[in-house]
């Protein structure tokens, strides 16, 4: 009966800690790691339109990709290649491979890591305390059936 309680014990303390180590991901694609062109379509599929560098920008190339059905885009950012920035705003994408926009706000809790910051229609959440000082994610919802309409993610990285 001890060795049981002793495995249950460290079962239970083990899970906080392995999830210390999570990060954000969109469709398989970590936040902060760098990609090919050839893998962010693969990951993400042919978008319906690339924002190209320019020449206050040289190194940021925007993936645009339009949710016909519903009219809106979801954007995700790249710099040198690094995925900066993305903005879900269909239910094409999946933010750590489970959440979606048309979610419930509660299936957030399903996922674990720490909620901060909430408003009336927002709050911000990242997979750890730690995680907080690598990238966040701001879930915007509709106060009225409390569905998620929006997933923007955000790197605190120096290039934005």
């Amino acid at each position: 009966m001890r060795k049981l309680m002793l495995i249950i014990v460290s079962l239970t303390l083990s899970i906080p800690v392995f999830s210390q180590f999570s990060e954000i991901k969109v469709n398989g694609l970590i936040l902060g790691a760098t990609y090919t062109e050839s893998q962010i379509t693969e990951s993400l599929g042919a978008p319906s339109r690339i924002i190209p560098p320019n020449q206050d920008f040289p190194n940021w190339v925007e993936y645009r990709y339009l949710n016909s059905v519903i009219g809106n885009e979801s954007a995700f950012l790249f710099i040198d290649g690094s995925l900066q920035q993305f903005c879900i705003r269909n239910n094409n994408f999946k933010l750590n491979n489970y959440l979606e926009v048309g979610m419930d706000i509660s299936m957030v809790n399903q996922m674990g890591g720490v909620i901060y910051n909430s408003a009336s229609d927002l709050f911000y959440w990242a997979p750890s305390e730690e995680y907080k000082r690598i990238g966040y994610a701001i879930i915007h919802f509709n106060p009225s059936n409390q569905k998620i309409t929006l997933i923007d993610v955000s790197t605190k990285s120096d290039f934005i």
